[in-house]
């Protein structure tokens, strides 16, 4: 499996605060047959912003050498209308230095920019991934809000937690309806401790398998992810 949203790195977010801590998610995270994880700390001007964030990731993936999971670089975007200025400074904001990049909207609304900042992001041939919008109150009670953002061409990553009734049965059920419709293209852990793999990663995967079948579980937590690590850009269409 690949899981392309993680908070790994100690010391960077509301993640891991030690190292030992970022070692035990990864070794959770193997035996969950994970085998690529995209560490996404988050990214918010003022608020995550950490100079140690390279060296502690390097570090990582230096202590973490033989335990059979490789570790990518990425970030986790919580969107503001500065995004696109901040890429053409040549920050790399997204995942594996791929054109996928995982966007966060806050949990409680949609930003009135968020339209205009996707559309300045696709200009740059940014392909936007939205991060658990099952978790987001406004898509919850308002599906044609959430299809408008499909609609403009942004990619779906759910989270596991999601799946396996963690934030609640409206989640979960949100959740499910996009799986059986073909309307995610991820699942992901959005882990913060190792317990998130423990305790809901495989259960997601085979909850998934239970509601659209082995191929579509497949392609939600491995192939479709191959394409970010190969860079590849394929459309909405093409991942379901």
């Amino acid at each position: 499996m690949i899981d392309i949203h993680s908070h790994l790195i100690y010391g960077v977010d509301d993640g891991p605060s030690t190292i030992d801590e970022s070692l035990r998610m990864v070794e959770a995270a193997a035996k969950q047959d994970v085998k690529v994880i995209i560490a996404t700390p988050h990214f918010q001007e003022n608020i995550f912003e950490n100079d140690k964030l390279v060296d502690n990731f390097y570090e990582l993936v230096y202590k973490t050498s033989d335990y059979g999971v490789d570790l990518k670089m990425g970030y986790e975007v919580f969107i503001n209308p500065f995004i696109p200025d901040i890429l053409k400074g040549k920050k790399s904001l997204t995942l594996n230095e791929s054109r996928y990049m995982l966007l966060e909207m806050p949990f409680d609304d949609i930003p009135i920019y968020s339209y205009e900042t996707i559309y300045k992001l696709q200009l740059e041939r940014i392909i936007p991934i939205i991060a658990h919008p099952e978790r987001n109150r406004t898509f919850l009670k308002n599906f044609d809000t959430f299809t408008s953002f499909i609609e403009r061409g942004c990619l779906v990553q759910l989270d596991a937690a999601s799946i396996v009734g963690v934030y609640g049965k409206s989640v979960k059920n949100f959740a499910k309806k996009l799986i059986k419709s073909n309307m995610a293209q991820f699942v992901a852990s959005d882990a913060h401790f190792a317990r998130d793999y423990t305790n809901w990663y495989k259960k997601a995967y085979q909850k998934v398998r239970k509601w659209a079948g082995e191929e579509y579980a497949d392609k939600l937590f491995y192939r479709n992810s191959k394409f970010i690590l190969d860079n590849i850009e394929e459309s909405i269409f093409e991942m379901i």
